[in-house]
């Protein structure tokens, strides 16, 4: 948004937190970051405002610019929809005057709710078709030994998501080592703000690990398989055809909570993106308990050395792309936005 010409009046991007624990433990950050807030918006009295995912954040936001009369478009709507779209839908009904979700089956749920929805597709299709091409080229390469192998890492964009994967990540790819592999091993850097997070867990590592500070696509054209946190990051590895196995750790309260309280085990068939495209488990998922070193090596070198998994894969990418949309997906929305919900008043 910087380089789009945004001021960028506060920064926290660096310390997003996921799950209750780490709220908590952010909370002052949080509430002084909503202090500031409400004095931007009645000082400036903005035409519109636009919260972006983050419902920790965005929501307390969103109440403030409403009570301000400033209308509210959430972009990147939560994850709630999936275990309790009744909730979802009232409580964006509640904080949000239009709503514009990333896939197709949360847009079907918000339209039946009659909710004010704006769906064009993926917004992050557009980056993706210009950075791999609206047909990747890259086929899946056979291999019939997993020598020489490049392995990349993509444990996350937030601070707590990197200290509980990355060295589990670091691990795995040692037992990955000793079944005979020499792999070359790549770690994304999501921020420049993140690099002594990761070179902190790389300093207690034995072997030479590259960090990729040049986005995902460097690493992923890289990698023969990719071990990756939950997240945008899977559907570049779906552009890029790079086989991965997605993970995804809380803390243990969130877990609890999450499993106990809200009962989500029954109600969440998958949690990677490319599985919720398509419908289908297309790419292995790991959650809590299940993240571990020896976990992590077994699926990576399934898909090092199956080339009928690695086909499936790929296939199963296939189909995930053809969902997403087509390209142009951001400026269809922002002509939508500007047609139908002029920023002049909130609408009620």
């Amino acid at each position: 948004m910087r380089e789009a010409g945004v001021e960028v009046r506060l920064d926290i991007t660096d310390r997003g937190t996921v799950g209750w624990f780490d709220h908590w433990r952010d909370l002052p950050r949080y509430l002084s970051a909503l202090r500031f807030w409400r004095h931007e918006i009645w000082d400036r009295r903005p035409g519109a405002v636009m919260v972006i995912d983050a419902p920790g954040i965005s929501f307390p936001f969103a109440r403030i610019a409403r009570a301000a009369g400033v209308p509210v478009t959430y972009f990147v709507t939560p994850q709630t929809w999936l275990w309790n779209p009744d909730g979802a839908c009232k409580r964006l009904r509640r904080h949000a005057d239009v709503v514009i979700p990333t896939l197709e089956a949360e847009a079907s749920i918000y339209e039946r709710a009659r909710l004010p929805v704006i769906y064009e597709g993926h917004p992050a299709l557009d980056d993706l078709v210009a950075t791999y091409g609206d047909r990747p080229d890259q086929q899946p390469r056979s291999r019939s030994s997993p020598r020489a192998t490049g392995i990349g890492l993509v444990p996350g964009s937030r601070r707590h998501a990197i200290r509980r994967l990355l060295p589990i990540m670091l691990d795995a790819v040692d037992l990955i080592d000793s079944e005979g592999a020499r792999p070359r091993v790549l770690v994304g850097l999501a921020a420049t703000s993140l690099r002594d997070e990761i070179e902190r867990h790389l300093a207690r590592c034995r072997r030479p690990v590259e960090v990729v500070a040049e986005g995902l696509a460097p690493l992923l054209r890289a990698s023969d398989v990719v071990l990756a946190s939950t997240g945008g990051n899977l559907l570049e590895a779906v552009y890029a055809d790079a086989p991965a196995v997605a993970c995804y750790r809380v803390d243990t309260m969130t877990h609890a909570i999450a499993r106990y309280g809200m009962r989500l085990d029954g109600r969440l068939s998958a949690f990677a993106l490319p599985n919720l495209v398509a419908g289908e488990p297309i790419v292995p998922e790991l959650i809590q308990a299940e993240v571990t070193a020896a976990n992590l090596a077994a699926h990576a070198l399934r898909l090092l050395r199956d080339d009928g998994a690695r086909r499936a894969m790929t296939e199963g990418y296939q189909r995930v792309r053809s969902r997403l949309g087509r390209p142009g997906v951001n400026g269809r929305i922002a002509e939508r936005l500007l047609r139908d919900w002029p920023v002049t008043g909130a609408s009620r």
